[in-house]
């Protein structure tokens, strides 16, 4: 889900949380207390911490299962390790803009992650679009992160809500273009790079180029919009839809939930090449459309108004034309 509007101390933050980062090859490792880690990962781009805060009483408090009994609540965990194999498979594995990387996003100094009681979020995850300042005990003044929440409800070895909050990520760092046919259609088709099989659900797309009617009916659409367009093009351009071999592949094909079963589900993702490029052209283009459209800033109106339409389907149309 995405926010509307940027804060810079979501609701419902405290001290007492406690954090959990990442490393060892893609497994959790720490303490019930604050403790950090580095994200490690073979030729990664992304030198950035990836960090956890969560509760364990209270209104917003997690599960206290500890299977692999390592300390550390296995659903704090398998949310974690769902994220880092998302940066993973999207930024090493596939070519799409690193978060860290990006002139937006740049000065961040963590990915941190909130697990915050549903009732809170309104929704099983939320992305902020612009850099936060925790203000976290330890962290240098000034310290910015990229981050998201995600709802204690959400068990992450069955439910793909961190690898859809972390390609938010993705989109925020690379385009200013927020309308939601866009950003939440492209991230609930980016599920199914971890989940099980290569596409989600696909309905009949009527005709390309889109009658004007049919773009009316698009713009509207939010989540559906996966069903109802950008998988039929990926299908349509990607018949194969294979995830190629790397070494961040046999990377990501290790990793493992606290239950033992794989993050990877497969190695089938379709049309996730075309994705890619779908957003890194939007990012040069909303660019024209900043002056042609004549804003003054990058304000929530403007990068959820109507007008952006026309320049997502301009980038669509030309990567079209090349296949």
């Amino acid at each position: 889900m995405q926010q509307n509007s940027s804060v810079n101390f979501p609701m419902g933050f405290n001290n007492e949380d406690v954090s959990l980062q990442h490393c060892d090859n893609g497994r959790a490792v720490g303490t019930a207390n604050r403790c950090h880690w580095t994200s490690c990962g073979g030729s990664s781009t992304s030198a950035r911490e990836i960090r956890v805060f969560y509760q364990a009483e209270g209104e917003h408090a997690v599960e206290r299962e500890d299977q692999n009994q390592n300390g550390l609540p296995d659903q704090v965990e398998n949310v974690l390790t769902q994220t880092v194999a998302a940066q993973l498979l999207f930024v090493e594995v596939l070519g799409f803009p690193d978060p860290f990387q990006q002139k937006r996003f740049r000065t961040a100094s963590f990915l941190d992650i909130h697990i915050r009681h549903k009732s809170r979020l309104k929704s099983n995850g939320l992305a902020f679009d612009e850099l936060q300042r925790f203000n976290k005990p330890g962290d240098p003044k000034g310290t910015v992160s990229i981050a998201f929440s995600v709802a204690s409800s959400v068990k992450a070895e069955s439910n793909l809500t961190p690898a859809h909050e972390f390609f938010h990520l993705i989109q925020y760092s690379t385009t200013y273009f927020k309308n939601n046919w866009f950003a939440e259609g492209t991230a609930r088709w980016s599920e199914y790079g971890l989940g099980v099989g290569a596409l989600g659900p696909v309905q009949k797309l009527v005709s390309w180029p889109l009658s004007e009617d049919q773009s009316m009916s698009l713009f509207k659409m939010s989540y559906a919009s996966a069903d109802h367009f950008w998988n039929p093009l990926a299908a349509k351009i990607d018949a194969k839809g294979l995830i190629p071999e790397s070494s961040g592949l046999k990377r990501l094909q290790s990793m493992t939930y606290t239950d033992g079963s794989s993050v990877l589900k497969d190695m089938r993702f379709t049309g996730w090449a075309f994705i890619r490029d779908v957003i890194v052209e939007l990012g040069k283009i909303d660019a024209v459309a900043f002056r042609e459209l004549e804003y003054n800033k990058w304000s929530e109106e403007n990068q959820f108004s109507p007008k952006n339409n026309a320049y997502i389907l301009r980038v669509i149309a030309g990567l079209i034309a090349h296949e």
